[in-house]
């Protein structure tokens, strides 16, 4: 089978990208990044609680104490995460996926607690933006192993669903998701290893079941964007624009 840069990613898996807004590579991640993956979500969950503290809350935004946490863009926080974001890892999944240009867009943890951790529903990534933009890729890291037990992540592919542009989200005012499937398709779920990647287009629709066992369960999203992306009608960036390919050359080393 043929394959692209450093073999990880088979041209199989690249049409299949395109195709179906979606592959997984199990396995991915070096030990040592693997590591850095934890430490630094342990580091953010402390920072989390003290900000929960200082405002004398149990929510923010949609982060709930000891059930589900999402820690987003804090990739230069932690000592060593920014070694994982910046990889030739990253860098082989976004020639793959969006091409030799990428910009460091977003960075989140996602972590459900044990036996407390609640679904997530169906959404495109695209559909937290809520205006045109040209897709990005998201790239979802398995920190622990995942089962659906644990409440893994859900990928619909782009056959089964028949859709692969954006569609209005709407959002639920008890979790604060947004949701934009509301069928009864299961999609495919990723129980897969730690060091496996969910590698989906901003898309693509997918969720995530609650954690019903009695250990934590942790990924960490990055999301690279083929170029710059700009709030709607403004010149201010919508999150992250760091630059991290150009010309398929990696600009950052960590």
């Amino acid at each position: 089978m043929a394959s692209t840069g450093t073999g990880v990613i088979t041209e199989q898996q690249r049409q299949q990208y395109v195709d179906e807004g979606y592959f997984i590579l199990e396995r991915a991640i070096p030990d040592e990044h693997l590591e850095i993956l934890r430490e630094s979500c342990d580091y953010l969950i402390d920072l989390m609680h003290a900000e929960m503290d200082r405002q004398g809350t149990d929510h923010i935004h949609i982060s709930h104490r000891g059930k589900r946490y999402h820690i987003a863009k804090q990739y230069d926080q932690p000592p060593r995460l920014s070694e994982y974001v910046f990889s030739e890892l990253m860098a082989e999944v976004c020639r793959a996926t969006i091409g030799d240009t990428a910009y460091l867009f977003y960075d989140q943890y996602v972590v459900k607690a044990a036996e407390k951790g609640i679904k997530f529903s169906w959404h495109q990534d695209s559909g937290y933006l809520g205006f045109p933009h040209t897709p990005y890729v998201t790239v979802w890291a398995a920190v622990d192993d995942m089962t659906l037990e644990n409440g893994t992540a859900y990928v619909m592919p782009y056959s089964t669903i028949g859709i692969r542009s954006l569609v209005e989200h709407i959002r639920n005012p008890e979790t604060g998701d947004k949701v934009g499937y509301f069928g009864k398709e299961p999609g495919v779920p990723a129980v897969v290893p730690a060091g496996s990647l969910v590698v989906f287009s901003s898309l693509t629709f997918h969720r995530s079941g609650a954690n019903t066992t009695d250990r934590m369960r942790r990924a960490y999203v990055t999301q690279y964007s083929p170029e710059l992306i700009y709030k709607a009608n403004s010149e201010e960036l919508m999150h992250l624009g760091v630059p991290f390919l150009a010309n398929g050359e990696r600009l950052r080393q960590n």
